[in-house]
């Protein structure tokens, strides 16, 4: 099944010593790009959590953010006194030039990052039971990020099937109009002949060159089964699995190359080529609207 790129999950765990959340948010990116936001205790993960998000998303822009919060079960209250000590060192030499004689406020210099850490005092074995929780609540959490992402590609694939198949009904209304046009393009190339014959000195060749120049502006039989045959494989693309928005992009392309075409030789015969031209206009606004749901798949 097909994902989007965008999506939202977050998933915690508590336990009597720790309290740990995973938020991953998905947007739209030609590649993966993962950025990272983790407490410092679980910064040694990274290059785990890329491994492990890597095995389950293959394109999109991703926010994940990792907090770890310990209670006071099972680790002790450390004060960095070299950081502390430098706070101190420089209020009191500020306070010494400008003359303030208040005492340093302790509560605000213990609450300055970094200066009051709480470390384990338990064994490796509360650091592997660490690891394990922590990568056990990641894999729920991108289960469910997936599961959020697959079912809006759903709705992106639905909408997408159904302008597939409204452009293989115009390509079908194109075919039956250009049946009543073809005439109009013989009466033209008629005429045109005619105009050519009754100059004096023109020669065959080039009157043969005009007529072979006027069949091809006509013709766009071969667009339209070269559209029909690009809007067949879109279809059968988005039955098909894994990531498939690059494919539909260049078919989308592809798609929108012959409609242009088609447009561009209907319009020269003005009211006449009315229908055919409306079509191709039609076709040219649902493949746009199958290019932009693109983006949003992986």
């Amino acid at each position: 099944m097909p994902f989007s790129m965008t999506g939202y999950a977050r998933a915690q765990t508590e336990t009597d010593r720790l309290s740990m959340t995973v938020v991953v948010r998905g947007a739209n990116h030609r590649f993966l790009d993962m950025q990272l936001r983790l407490s410092a205790e679980l910064e040694g993960f990274e290059t785990g959590i890329r491994r492990v998000v890597k095995e389950r998303v293959g394109r999109g822009q991703l926010q994940i953010t990792a907090t770890l919060k310990q209670t006071a079960s099972g680790t002790q209250l450390e004060v960095n006194r070299p950081l502390v000590d430098s706070y101190l060192s420089a209020y009191r030499e500020i306070a010494d030039e400008r003359g303030i004689t208040a005492d340093p406020d302790l509560n605000s210099i213990l609450r300055i990052p970094g200066a009051v850490t709480f470390s384990e005092t338990a064994d490796e074995q509360s650091a592997a039971d660490l690891e394990k929780a922590f990568f056990d609540l990641l894999e729920s959490t991108l289960a469910e990020f997936n599961e959020t992402r697959r079912l809006e590609a759903e709705g992106i694939l639905s909408d997408m099937k159904s302008r597939a198949a409204d452009v293989l009904a115009s390509v079908r209304l194109i075919e039956a109009e250009r049946g009543g046009v073809l005439p109009l393009f013989r009466d033209r190339l008629a005429k045109r002949l005619a105009d050519l014959v009754g100059q004096a000195g023109i020669e065959p060749q080039r009157i043969l060159q005009e007529a072979a120049v006027l069949a091809d502006r006509s013709d766009i039989s071969e667009e339209l089964q070269r559209l029909a045959g690009h809007t067949e494989r879109l279809l059968q693309i988005l039955d098909e699995h894994g990531a498939i928005g690059k494919q539909i992009d260049f078919l989308a392309q592809e798609m929108n190359r012959e409609a242009n075409t088609i447009v561009s030789k209907s319009t020269p015969l003005g009211q006449a080529g009315m229908p055919v031209t409306e079509q191709g206009l039609r076709v040219k606004a649902e493949i746009e609207k199958i290019r932009e749901q693109t983006q949003n798949l992986e």
